[in-house]
């Protein structure tokens, strides 16, 4: 669970715009902290200690964030990557309460064997992650999903069938497909050239008689 939040240290920053590219430059990554009714804070963080925050935190476990003279309580709500560097480039911090519900993007994990891969089927899970709702504290750090009932092509596990932890709720539509099976694609390639050699007349019986 989110109850033990993750220590992170920031510091409050005041340049913005261009001007970040310096900050960016000396190992420093810029990042707003909000809250609704409330003043933005802008920070900067040091970019190894965020990354490995980010790592473990995700968008669903709680970050304590230390800067100036404050310590607020956030998740992390969005974050931004240099299309060329791949590397992190801005971040954004939600400000939550303890005793307030918030939503959150919770990674999944797929349990056990279905039968279905057994018999040469593929298990895809279409979303790496299902959105919940309840108190910071509440919030789990990862869903378990069991996938033994998954047997032929046509089953597939919706996020209403996800059993989530107790005090937290669905934040997505129920009917979304979380884990789906399909069939490989040499499979597909194989029938379709199969139904296509069918529809090919032989050579015999496309002359016409005199």
């Amino acid at each position: 669970m989110s109850g033990n939040a993750i220590l992170l240290q920031a510091e409050e920053r005041t340049v913005s715009g261009k001007k970040v590219g310096s900050l960016r430059r000396s190992g420093k990554v810029p990042a707003v902290v909000y809250e609704k009714g409330i003043d933005s804070d802008m920070v900067s963080v040091d970019y190894i200690s965020l990354v490995k925050v980010w790592n473990k935190a995700g968008k669903h476990h709680t970050v304590s964030l230390k800067y100036g003279n404050k310590e607020r309580l956030t998740v992390i709500k969005d974050v931004t990557f240099d299309p060329v560097k791949g590397l992190l480039s801005h971040v954004a911090f939600h400000a939550v309460k303890q005793n307030e519900n918030i939503e959150a993007e919770v990674p999944v994990l797929l349990e056990g064997l279905a039968p279905a891969s057994v018999a040469g089927f593929i298990v895809r899970t279409n979303l790496d992650h299902i959105i919940v709702k309840g108190f910071p504290g509440n919030i789990p750090d990862s869903i378990a999903i069991d996938v033994t009932n998954l047997a032929t092509q046509d089953d597939v596990i919706r996020a209403a069938q996800v059993v989530l932890p107790k005090n937290t709720t669905l934040a997505i539509d129920p009917d979304t497909i979380i884990v789906s099976v399909v069939v490989p694609r040499a499979e597909v390639e194989k029938v379709e050239e199969e139904i296509a050699a069918a529809e090919v007349p032989s050579a015999h019986g496309s002359e016409k008689t005199a």
